[in-house]
């Protein structure tokens, strides 16, 4: 992981990309709330830069800020209000569940600095992920293989594969076993 260098501004071509997409997303994205029409919730995103996989789901109510950062692979689901906070890449690997209202931050200011810069750093999801309601992932997280990360839990350290986690900050609280 490498954080990128400080950006005391966004491009304007980022701007001007975010301006069109917060345009299309309020006129044709969110009031599209059918589940129906799920297949042209997913082409607006493919047409401002996601790279999506087959068979996701994507609800009408999530606020994803930059389309073009956004990679899934196939059958990802994203949860009603879900936050997709992605100033940095968010890659999202196969068979994820993102639940209502998680946020996904990418992003974050050093406070250590005058000027209050952006750092971003990508967050990665591994495959049959579930990332439970009203959770926090912070920039530079690796949500390891088969992971749950359980309601309410704020995430800013790598989680292991096959393990559940939970609480604030989110800790250990046991292995993940399938029974088939």
């Amino acid at each position: 992981m490498k954080y990128t260098k400080y950006q005391n501004k966004l491009s304007v071509k980022n701007k001007i990309g975010r301006f069109f997409w917060y345009v299309i997303r309020f006129m044709f994205f969110r009031p599209l709330n059918q589940p129906f029409l799920n297949g042209f919730r997913i082409a607006l995103l493919r047409l401002f830069g996601a790279k999506l996989g087959k068979g996701n789901k994507i609800h009408a109510k999530v606020k994803i800020w930059a389309p073009w950062n956004l990679e899934t692979g196939d059958f990802v689901a994203i949860g009603y209000d879900a936050h997709i906070y992605n100033p940095g890449k968010i890659i999202i690997g196969n068979k994820v569940t993102i639940s209502q209202r998680a946020h996904l931050c990418s992003a974050t200011h050093d406070y250590t600095n005058l000027k209050n810069p952006l750092i971003t750093k990508s967050i990665y999801i591994n495959d049959l992920v579930w990332i439970a309601t009203d959770t926090f992932i912070s920039l530079g997280v690796v949500i390891g293989e088969g992971s749950i990360v359980g309601a309410g839990a704020c995430v800013f350290k790598n989680v292991e594969p096959w393990t559940i986690v939970g609480g604030n900050p989110a800790k250990f609280i046991k292995k993940r076993v399938v029974n088939d």
